[in-house]
């Protein structure tokens, strides 16, 4: 069946669950088929079905059944869960994605099995000590055979865990008593869990769940972390799926777990951090970077003509800062200082270009946590001793694991002496790290969030940056709002915690989604003027005015004396054309800042909008009074002056705008009508024309600046045919809508389209 065809039926499918047709559902599912199901899924669908008829026996026949919303909820999901399975032998058959790949693989060989792979490998890691003895005497080459193998077993066991679909009870079981024997090395078990992960958000499959539940519970700090990931961002790309009793029960008592509170208020203020990547990697890339390298060649040449060089000597000197004051790289060095201690991601755009190495081609070798027996960095011939700086990679922790990865991949490029100074750089670092832990600090190795930020960006690599990243689901697209998962939403709906996440988007200007999450504390916490002004602020950016005005009429009466909530409200007013509530507004306004240019100007503009000219001049001198300098309010004055018909002041303060500031085309036409009203008719053509000319052109076309248009059209210079007709069309749409404007200044209806042939003519 067709790929689009078998979305739609499948969809219709879900609506009919959602709708309680399970009927229909049935009816539907059995369509997907198209006479091919494998019998395993047509017995599944047939023993569902049944099952469905007796709870409907039972119903019409009026027995009580206390289950019965339960049986029916359990039958839906069944039917969901059959249509996954259909959509996925569908799509098996030509699909050329790595899961279909891997999944097709699986089929061909089904001697390969979870508990057959674990098995193995648990058998294995209990030589492991052996393995350990060879790796320490002179066999490392054969070391590096036998890990090669162990590492393409890991490979084999991370892929079929991810593509097996759904899990049985034997596979379950298999990876819930491997994974909990305590015999696989951490970094194997944690490997394997985000297999379980990234295979969850593909289809939904409750043992998943369970195992993640059941990890996150008795695994290490490392593999804890990674289990609360994935039941958070699973349990979000499954939001609106019904969990069966077990599943709720097993969540249930992981709730209950004292860690569990900060663990996900932790990981859900991480995974929002998230959002932020993006411009602190252009941050780093269009500003930082640059900086340094304009300053380099100084540095350069200050350490050449420098007969000796004291680092400790360089770190004082004050050449040295002031140098980097005066560029502002100091200040830029701060701002990314205090953005790493807030939590953001500064490795990102630094990482992002050592990712193009063949280990990235391998999907088991993103999550694979860091580990220095990995066998690129095993001792033979050739390798330089890279072991030793792996070793050294291990304890670092301001490095997620992809990067380490990453780091020492790019090394292996590297000459042997730059190595060396590496790894010196290397020592000073651990030794630093074991004083610390000598002096029993707080080291981050010890610090849970760090932990969970770092497999944060582990995953947020994998979706950035992998070579096929297309063909996954994408937690991070459309961000994973805690929020929305009913599951969790007592969990986080605190409005301590929200309020920091709805200020997080807030001050990195994301209005929807800060709106989304100012919602919910509003809806469980006291009115708070400031939330109210804030959504308000949302809705404005969002182009919702209406809404934004509501918002600010809450905040107004919760807190009457804030200038900037009236303020709001006179510009909301004002942009829905209610100038009357708007003068109301600012007169407020004007009572808290009587000095205010911003409110004057506002006032002005709503006297206009009401045709009330003499005070629209008062208020806009007032505004000019206020601020004379920058010409904002030069403009609205002379518009005014000329709608009140003081036409000699208002040709004052247009003449001076024509020449000491930058003239925009409105500004000629204004000059124009000023001209018409008072009988100058060429002066006005004059003007006509200029507003025309200084109209923005097209790139490439000639006479484009508005200066050089300027001087031709007040000398009459010739031929003008290059005007665009979007120039003209623009002045004619403005003469039409100043029209009613001019017959307030005694200009006659019937000169205007005449005036306006008479100039188009000359410019033909």
């Amino acid at each position: 069946m067709k790929k689009d065809l078998f979305a739609e039926i499948k969809d219709n499918v879900k609506k009919c669950v959602a709708q309680s047709r399970l009927r229909e559902a049935f009816r539907l599912a059995r369509s997907l088929s198209e006479g091919n199901m494998a019998w395993e899924i047509s017995d599944s669908l047939n023993e569902a079905e049944q099952s469905y008829r007796r709870l409907l026996s039972y119903a019409v026949s009026g027995a009580e059944d206390p289950a019965r919303d339960e049986m029916t909820a359990e039958i839906g999901e069944t039917i969901l869960t059959i249509t996954d399975r259909l959509e996925r032998n569908n799509t098996a058959k030509d699909e050329p994605t790595l899961y279909y790949n891997n999944l097709r693989y699986l089929r061909a060989n089904p001697s390969e099995t979870i508990p057959g792979l674990l098995d193995k490998y648990r058998k294995d890691c209990s030589e492991q000590s052996l393995l350990d003895l060879v790796a320490s005497g002179t066999h490392s080459a054969k070391f590096h055979s036998t890990t090669s193998e162990r590492e393409l077993l890991e490979r084999k066991i991370f892929n079929i865990i991810w593509v097996t679909f759904p899990l049985t009870r034997g596979d379950s079981e298999a990876i819930g008593s491997t994974l909990g024997s305590k015999v696989l090395p951490e970094y194997a078990v944690a490997l394997f869990t985000w297999a379980l992960v990234l295979g969850g958000m593909e289809f939904y499959d409750p043992r998943r769940l369970e195992l993640l539940c059941d990890l996150y519970t008795d695994g290490s700090s490392q593999v804890s972390a990674v289990a609360l990931l994935g039941l958070l961002i699973v349990m979000h790309r499954w939001r609106d799926r019904k969990f069966p009793r077990r599943l709720r029960d097993r969540f249930a008592a992981v709730r209950e777990l004292p860690s569990w509170p900060s663990d996900v208020k932790t990981a859900y203020m991480e995974l929002t951090r998230t959002r932020d990547t993006d411009r602190i990697s252009a941050k780093i890339r269009d500003e930082i970077v640059p900086e340094m390298m304009k300053l380099r060649p100084e540095f350069e040449r200050k350490l050449s003509t420098a007969e000796t060089v004291n680092p400790e000597e360089m770190e004082e000197n004050p050449e040295w800062q002031e140098m980097l004051d005066k560029s502002g790289l100091a200040d830029r060095l701060k701002e990314m200082s205090e953005i790493q201690e807030e939590g953001g991601d500064i490795m990102m755009g630094t990482f992002s270009q050592l990712k193009q190495f063949p280990f990235f081609n391998e999907i088991a070798n993103w999550f694979v946590p860091f580990h220095c027996e990995r066998s690129e960095f095993s001792d033979i011939p050739g390798n330089g001793g890279l072991s030793k700086i792996a070793a050294m990679f291990e304890p670092l922790q301001f490095l997620c694991d992809s990067d380490k990865y990453s780091l020492l991949m790019s090394l292996t490029h590297v000459p042997q002496a730059q190595r060396d100074v590496v790894m010196g750089q290397l020592n000073a670092q651990t030794d630093q790290f074991n004083e610390l832990r000598a002096a029993s600090l707080d080291l981050p190795s010890g610090n849970r969030r760090d932990l969970i930020r770092r497999q944060i960006q582990n995953l947020y690599r994998f979706f950035r940056l992998f070579r096929r990243k297309g063909e996954f689901y994408n937690p991070f697209g459309e961000g994973v709002n805690l929020v929305a998962v009913p599951a969790l939403v007592e969990d986080v709906k605190e409005p301590e915690l929200l309020t920091l996440i709805a200020e997080f988007y807030f001050s990195h200007q994301y209005w929807e989604e800060a709106l989304d999450v100012f919602s919910i504390v509003d809806s469980i916490s006291d009115p708070s003027a400031a939330i109210y002004q804030k959504m308000g602020h949302c809705l404005m950016k969002l182009g919702r005015t209406s809404a934004a005005l509501s918002c600010f009429e809450k905040a107004d009466m919760l807190d009457n004396r804030s200038a900037w909530t009236i303020s709001r409200l006179a510009r909301c007013h004002a942009m829905l054309g209610n100038h009357s509530s708007a003068l109301s507004a600012c007169e407020r306004l004007e009572e808290l800042r009587p000095d205010q240019p911003f409110n004057s100007m506002m006032m002005g503009r709503a006297h206009l909008a009401m045709k009330h000219y003499p005070e629209a001049v008062n208020a806009f001198y007032k505004a000019f009074y206020l601020d004379e300098e920058s010409g904002k309010t030069l403009r609205p004055l002379a518009w005014s002056l000329l709608m009140d018909k003081q036409f000699d002041q208002s040709r004052k303060y247009y003449e001076r705008i024509l020449t000491e500031f930058d003239p925009r085309p409105e500004d000629f036409l204004n000059m124009g009508h000023l001209s018409l009203a008072t009988g100058r008719f060429a002066e006005a053509q004059n003007f006509y024309r200029l507003s025309i000319l200084s109209r923005p052109r097209p790139a490439g076309s000639s006479s484009n600046p508005i200066a050089a248009a300027a001087a031709a059209a007040m000398a009459n210079a010739g031929n003008n045919a290059d005007v665009p007709r979007a120039s003209i069309d623009g002045f004619i749409a403005d003469m039409k809508a100043d029209s009613a404007a001019l017959s307030h200044l005694g200009v006659s209806p019937a000169l205007i389209p005449l005036i306006t042939d008479a100039l188009l003519y000359t410019l033909s």
